[in-house]
């Protein structure tokens, strides 16, 4: 019998991926457009600030190339100075997501439901959806008091190492899926077969319990719970999480109570009309 990790590279085998600066379709690409982007990318939550030369250093740029980028993207209201002369992210950046934002309106119609399930597992409750390479939070219900971060829409997450991405490449079938894998081995080649085994073990519960649990996989003091809800009319897969913080989870609740009531929850959902149903449901 073929272990997990045997079985994801099997299927990322069968993939198509050429990333950026690869192969020919790099000559449509702007590189400056990229650079900028980069330098936005940097934050987190964790990371809110950085010195000119410490972007020079994270993305191998020259500080006067990265002086201009972060002078353009000032002008542009996307950055700005502190008074130790850091670039943090300006208030402005919040307007490109809010057409993102109010385009997923069906996360409303969900959060009763999701206060509930918080109140229920003391826990924080969110929606994810796949983008790229990554999930994104698009909504969030919960108390962050005692929580070892912020959980805030906005927050991204690797789909290789998190029960809310895991749960995302459950949703995928065939062709579809094997592209996605060889994606991600092909960005993060060792994550990729360090996690091969809980990833694919991951995707098999999701579509026969319906769900799967990760014990500090993405973030160490983060136990979390993930079922598939399935996708939009306008083509995003979603999933529904709950996160605990591990000193509070309890490993046999975790499993045979959240981690059931979270799949039953997922089934009620769909009901709602909002989804359409994953093709193993």
């Amino acid at each position: 019998m073929n272990d997990g990790r045997t079985i994801l590279n099997q299927w990322a085998d069968a993939g198509e991926c050429e990333l950026p600066g690869e192969g020919a379709t790099d000559q449509a690409l702007s590189s400056t457009l990229m650079k900028g982007l980069e330098i936005l990318a940097l934050y987190s939550d964790q990371e809110d600030r950085f010195a000119n030369a410490e972007i020079a250093r994270r993305l191998g740029l020259n500080k006067a190339t990265v002086s201009r980028l972060c002078k353009t993207l000032m002008h542009m209201g996307y950055l700005r100075r502190d008074p130790k002369g850091n670039f943090r992210l300006a208030p402005r950046i919040l307007g490109l997501s809010y057409p993102v934002m109010a385009a997923t309106r069906w996360r409303h119609q969900l959060v009763g439901p999701m206060r509930e399930i918080a109140e229920m597992s003391t826990g924080n409750v969110t929606l994810a959806v796949m983008s790229g390479d990554q999930f994104v939070q698009v909504q969030t219900v919960g108390d962050p008091v005692s929580f070892p971060h912020i959980p805030e829409a906005g927050i991204t997450g690797p789909l290789h190492r998190s029960a809310s991405g895991r749960a995302l490449l459950s949703l995928l079938d065939g062709q579809e899926l094997y592209d996605k894998l060889a994606e991600l081995r092909l960005r993060f080649p060792e994550e990729f077969e360090a996690h091969a085994d809980l990833t694919a073990a991951s995707i098999a519960r999701c579509r026969s319990e319906g769900f799967c649990t990760s014990y500090g996989d993405w973030r160490p003091n983060i136990v979390a719970l993930s079922t598939p809800l399935g996708e939009t009319d306008d083509g995003l897969r979603v999933a529904l999480s709950c996160g605990l913080p591990r000193f509070r989870a309890r490993e046999d609740v975790v499993e045979n109570d959240l981690g059931p009531r979270l799949a039953e929850a997922a089934r009620s959902f769909r009901m709602m009309g909002i989804f359409k149903p994953p093709f193993f449901a």
